[in-house]
């Protein structure tokens, strides 16, 4: 009789290869699965779905739509049967979902987005952070696709045990709270993924923890985001430099001031709420931005009142935020034109239009703190620019990324020392050069890898 061949540990990539975001990473022993993120894939640098060039995803057919496009992977066992009309469904989708869960490194669409489409029986975990942000999201009007999921917490230092394989959550420093890495551990060895982390943010021990906890693992998959650019010799902006600059520009300007934040980053807003009433300014935001911020703990949070028109879902957002007891404040329109050096205001990204509401001057700024549109790559940032334009706004920059230096990148994975490393969530993994004795792996699609970095099926 042959004897059976021992059960071998795998590591799989769904996503994140050759692009920024879309982690989507498969560790197997056996019938237990791991799987680390469930970010929205754009594989080939333009987002179909976008608007203007698809103008969003089909009521009902979002999951099937992603997938005929490509921009979802064919993972065997993991979506919702729900969401698998039957043009789509095949016997691999359909599949038993055995002993697997699902663990999110952070709130980020490109990490989680589409984390609605998973069938209720496979767990998801992340932190409490990310869970309340998730939930507060979805009430204010920005659900995930497919629904939000029920999420089980994950507490940093309490591992989970998904059939033999053992899932640690490590904090790290991101531009969103509740960011961590994964230690996961199998019969096989370990392997850490960092998720997104950076070490020039307010927490850089927090980063630098991480890469203590999980030294000398066999497997380190890293984020390499700053790896798809060319080497800047100047030090990263910091937080402190994001709140710098937005107080000069306050300083400077005499009219008003506008501001494109990305609202995840809840630190810097309540940071610039801070600075704009150190200024004798006070910041408005829309809406839906102001009810999530309440809901979400921040204190000095305003939107506009009635005599400024918003859409129905910014007005029911501040509504229901309210009736349930956040405290949301209003601004008038009118004192706005009559005072505008005593406000800052970040426009709805989704109505430029609504520009023409304010008393902007030539000259007036915008500061752009890592808001929508994110940048050149958006396909609004092209109307975006143009509408500033138009008006005569200068554009400026007051932002910090929440991603790790190419120099603090080599600087991490020198100090983890992994057996193997695999670059993703970049357009360049072959930039990152690996001490002696570290083995440096570009993952393909279709291979399953094994803890030691050898491909054990062919692409």
């Amino acid at each position: 009789m042959t004897a059976a061949r021992p059960t071998r540990s795998t590591i799989e990539f769904f996503g994140g290869l050759g692009v920024i975001g879309s982690s989507k990473i498969v560790v197997s022993h056996g019938g237990a699965r791991v799987q680390l993120d469930m970010g929205l894939d754009i594989p080939g640098g333009e987002d179909l779905m976008a608007a203007p060039v698809g103008l969003g995803t089909r009521p009902g057919r979002e999951l099937a739509d992603l997938l005929r496009i490509g921009t979802a992977p064919r993972i065997p066992g993991l979506y919702d049967a729900r969401h698998l009309p039957g043009d789509v469904r095949d016997d691999a989708l359909a599949a038993d979902a055995g002993d697997s869960a699902l663990f999110h490194s952070h709130a980020h669409l490109d990490h989680m987005g589409l984390a609605g489409f998973v069938r209720p029986e496979v767990a998801q975990y992340a932190s409490r952070e990310t869970i309340a942000l998730t939930r507060a999201l979805a009430v204010t009007g920005e659900p995930l696709l497919g629904g939000t999921p029920r999420l089980r917490e994950i507490a940093p230092g309490e591992p989970v045990t998904v059939g033999g394989i053992s899932v640690e959550a490590v904090p790290v420093d991101h531009d969103v709270p509740g960011a961590v890495g994964y230690l996961v551990t199998t019969p096989d060895g370990t392997l850490a993924f960092t998720g997104d982390l950076r070490f020039h943010g307010q927490h850089p021990e927090a980063s630098w923890a991480f890469a203590e906890r999980v030294r000398g693992v066999d497997v380190l998959v890293t984020e390499g985001t700053s790896l798809s650019w060319e080497p800047r010799g100047d030090a990263p902006a910091t937080e402190d430099d994001a709140a710098a600059a937005f107080a000069r520009a306050l300083a400077e300007r005499r009219g008003l001031v506008l501001v494109a934040l990305y609202p995840r980053n809840l630190d810097r807003a309540q940071r610039f709420i801070a600075e704009a009433a150190r200024a004798g300014r006070t910041l408005v935001w829309p809406g839906r931005v102001a009810a999530l911020f309440a809901r979400l703990g921040l204190e000095g949070v305003v939107t506009w009142d009635a005599s400024r028109q918003q859409s129905p879902e910014h007005a029911e957002s501040v509504a229901l935020a309210r009736a349930e007891g956040f405290a949301v404040a209003s601004a008038s329109l009118d004192d706005v034109h009559a005072e505008p050096g005593r406000f800052v205001v970040m426009p709805d990204p989704h109505d430029l239009p609504s520009l023409l509401d304010l008393p902007l001057e030539a000259g007036d700024v915008l500061l752009h703190s890592n808001g929508q549109p994110l940048g050149d790559f958006d396909t609004w940032w092209q109307p975006f620019r143009a509408w500033l334009d138009k008006l005569g706004v200068e554009l400026r920059f007051a932002g910090s990324s929440g991603h790790a230096t190419l120099d603090d990148l080599h600087e991490m994975v020198a100090r983890i020392a992994p057996r193997t490393v695999f670059p993703i969530h970049t357009f360049s993994p072959r930039r990152l050069t690996v001490p002696q004795g570290v083995r440096r792996v570009i993952a393909d699609y279709g291979v399953r890898y094994g803890f030691e970095g050898t491909a054990l099926t062919a692409p």
